[in-house]
């Protein structure tokens, strides 16, 4: 946004603020309902849409007329309305769907979160815990729904991440990879795509490892990855040469993290590694989406981002040593270390 100078800037804070957010909420309102799975053959009359969609007829029609008029879909002179190219992301079977986001952006659980942000600047609290007097992960545990679309984003992450992160680091190295809170697999799956020496091992809550469907079942049928339940916080799975732990250390503050990390230590094998998966934030004033990741992490689960300075200290702390850090071409690095009584 360096771009932006004087009344541009003053004008793109007034969109943020003002009627563009108003006009993203009729967005996401319009994706929740599937208008463009609805559409995306032929077009359809607003009462059909209503109907489909169990809507007030003439709520819906005012908010679609809203929306085409920024190009998101089309009216004819019937009341029918078609898809635009615009409107293509927000069917769930485009190859660039953004439904995954939406319905993560679009959920009370993190509205109402995000709302109370300023609880958390006052007082260092998490804003999750004042608004729904629990933590994150027990939410997680006991709202199915939300958790449904929690895992999706997560496991969509990995998808568009996964080769990048992949393509970064020899994995070929290990015999066998733990996946440490690796949710429903799509990482460890690719890895073992890519590797055909490694064995892996999916370690997650054991409600999150028993949903896990999808490309991990080939590696599970054929013997070379298996699931595992349990807490990370209490111990992993033990005797792996390598630990992978994507987007899992910013979750938690540092006595957290550390537990985690610890335990990895405890587990591994001779000669082996911790492999940390995490945004680093970059030093000075430089734009950058970890930075937005972090207050993300203050709202819901009291973690935080770290630098590389700040991840080499709490790797010593938990008996390891930061090996090196390779940037992929993801937003992603890979943090690589070993135990702090090698070299």
């Amino acid at each position: 946004m360096d771009e932006l100078q004087g009344t541009d800037w003053v004008e793109h804070l007034r969109r943020l603020i003002g009627p563009d957010r108003e006009f993203a909420q009729a967005v996401r309102v319009v994706a929740q309902l599937g208008i463009a799975d609805l559409v995306k053959d032929d077009p359809r009359h607003i009462a059909e849409l209503a109907e489909l969609t169990n809507t007030h007829e003439q709520s819906l029609y005012r908010v679609l007329r809203y929306v085409a008029s920024r190009g998101l879909f089309a009216e004819d002179s019937d009341g029918r309305f078609s898809i635009t190219a615009r409107a293509q992301p927000l069917r769930d079977d485009s190859a660039d769907s953004i439904m995954v986001d939406v319905r993560w952006n679009s959920s009370d659980v993190i509205r109402r979160s995000w709302d109370n942000l300023g609880h958390s600047v006052r007082t260092g609290q998490t804003a999750f815990d004042y608004t729904f007097g629990r933590p994150f992960f027990d939410h997680l545990a006991d709202d199915r729904e939300f958790a449904q679309v929690f895992n999706d984003a997560m496991t969509t992450s990995s998808v568009d991440e996964g080769p990048d992160i992949v393509a970064a680091h020899d994995f070929s190295r290990y015999g066998s990879v733990v996946d440490v809170g690796g949710g429903h697999g799509a990482l460890l799956a690719l890895i073992l795509d890519s590797y055909p020496g490694v064995t892996g091992v999916l370690f997650d809550g054991p409600e999150v490892v028993a949903g896990a469907r999808g490309a991990i079942d080939r590696h599970v049928a054929n013997g070379r990855a298996t699931r595992v339940g349990g807490s990370f916080f209490k111990a992993v799975p033990p005797g792996a040469d390598a630990y992978l732990l994507k987007y899992i250390v910013h979750d938690w503050d540092d006595e957290q993290a550390l537990s985690i990390l610890t335990n990895c230590r405890a587990a591994m094998a001779p000669n082996g590694r911790v492999l940390i998966v995490e945004m680093v934030v970059p030093e000075g004033n430089a734009e950058a989406e970890v930075k937005h990741l972090d207050v993300t992490m203050l709202v819901f689960t009291g973690g935080r981002e770290r630098t590389e300075r700040e991840y080499g200290a709490l790797l010593t702390r938990a008996g390891l040593r930061l090996l090196s850090t390779t940037a992929t071409d993801s937003p992603f690095s890979i943090l690589e270390a070993v135990a702090g009584s090698e070299g």
